[in-house]
């Protein structure tokens, strides 16, 4: 840990665990949320980029050929609750994987303090304070940073799964009226300086696996990444999404309004303020990101669901190597939830334009198609079928000698238990 994170966390210890103590030593409860489950899985995509290759996906071996795969994986979520005002929640992951995959098979996710006082009764302040998601996904609603929709998750979630990821304060307010729910919130935030690695120099991928607190996963082969290249002074080991380099703080604001069963609307900005430069082996990525997102609600059965981000990221100094990209990603789902059983399809769309021209080509272009169905036969039992459909080209791989054709085709089953 760096000494800013550390001081950050000590800051937050001081302020928040007097509060957790005196609340909860008066009505502390415990609470468990957590799934195992198993996936098989028939498809076709090149190396996946787990394994250090361009393949978008976390499976994978030849992109024309069919291939099997599997994977399990556990996540649990403990919480100790004071009433609906106090909440410290922790979330780990354990899963399986390949010999050839890298990355922690076992790790931290989520560690965060929640604080609700109430001013009026319809008036409530918030203070988060930890390591936590940024809460604007319209996704991952479900506990855990899960989705009630598909298995896999869009590109836009799936990049924040692996590699954005907020440890600090956020301060907000919400207010409620008899129809309406107002929030509006910041957060100053640190350890997020790695933000936009995998986003230049992978691409945009799509899945559902969520990075762990000091984790390191894997770039790709690119020429400029290796010893003597234009960014060879990388570290061999990958990223470090969940890392503080520079001791400069970044912030999000965002706001949201909300009617039940009938319609959200929100809107973010990030700015992770990095500082371009090379520590102990990694860059401190300048990311910005303007993010909104909706959902409408047509009757009690079908909902309709839509996010959109737009920034740019970069590293390095123009009067040398360096990276400079713009990122537009978004998707639009609709889905149908009626007798345990659930339907929905998504589409995304995703690109990066290279502005930089100086190194390795970062733009790109794709999209996907995905279509799931779920069944929750009893509320501990979900089985699940998707099929996806990728398209995408990714010039940095024809520059690295391998096909600048990364599309993937993806038939997923999965057995899910919660507990």
């Amino acid at each position: 840990m760096t000494s800013g994170t550390a001081r950050a966390c000590a800051i937050l210890s001081s302020a928040f665990l007097p509060i957790l103590g005196s609340v909860a030593a008066e009505s502390a409860e415990m609470g468990v949320d957590g799934f195992v489950r198993g996936q098989a899985a028939e498809v076709a995509s090149p190396v996946p980029w787990i394994e250090a290759g361009f393949g978008k996906l976390v499976d994978g071996e030849a992109a024309a050929d069919f291939e099997s795969a599997f994977q399990g994986e556990a996540q649990l979520g403990l919480d100790l609750r004071g009433g609906d005002v106090l909440r410290l929640h922790l979330h780990g992951v354990a899963r399986t994987q390949p010999d050839a995959a890298l990355g922690e098979q076992v790790g931290l996710v989520e560690a965060f303090v929640l604080y609700r006082p109430a001013l009026s009764d319809d008036t409530r302040l918030r203070f988060t304070a930890g390591t936590f998601f940024p809460p604007t996904s319209r996704e991952n609603t479900r506990p855990l940073w899960s989705s009630p929709y598909t298995l896999t998750l869009s590109a836009l979630n799936s990049w924040i799964a692996e590699e954005v990821r907020l440890t600090g304060l956020e301060i907000g307010v919400t207010h409620a009226t008899t129809r309406d729910e107002f929030l509006a919130a910041a957060t100053v935030f640190g350890a997020n300086d790695t933000s936009g690695t995998l986003l230049a120099w992978r691409g945009w991928a799509m899945g559902d696996r969520l990075s762990s607190v000091g984790e390191d996963l894997p770039l790709p082969p690119l020429p400029t990444l290796e010893p003597g290249g234009a960014f060879g002074l990388q570290r061999a080991e990958g990223t470090r999404p969940v890392d503080e380099l520079d001791d400069r703080p970044g912030f999000q604001a965002r706001a949201r309004w909300s009617r039940q069963d009938v319609a959200l609307l929100q809107a973010s900005y990030l700015d992770n303020r990095g500082d371009r430069a090379l520590h102990r082996g990694q860059y401190a990525w300048r990311t910005r990101m303007f993010t909104v997102g909706a959902e409408v609600q047509l009757g009690s059965q079908l909902i309709l669901v839509a996010e959109a981000a737009r920034g740019d990221t970069g590293m390095g100094v123009e009067t040398g190597p360096h990276v400079d990209i713009d990122f537009t990603a978004g998707y639009a789902l609709a889905s149908w939830n009626s007798g345990g059983f659930r339907v929905s399809a998504r589409y995304d769309r995703f690109e990066n334009r290279d502005r930089d021209h100086t190194a390795e080509p970062n733009e790109e272009d794709g999209q996907a198609v995905t279509l799931a169905v779920l069944w929750e036969p009893t509320a501990h039992v979900r089985l699940g079928l998707e099929g996806l459909r990728l398209w995408n080209d990714r010039p940095a791989a024809a520059f690295a000698g391998a096909s600048e054709d990364v599309d993937a085709k993806r038939l997923l089953a999965e057995l899910r238990i919660f507990f």
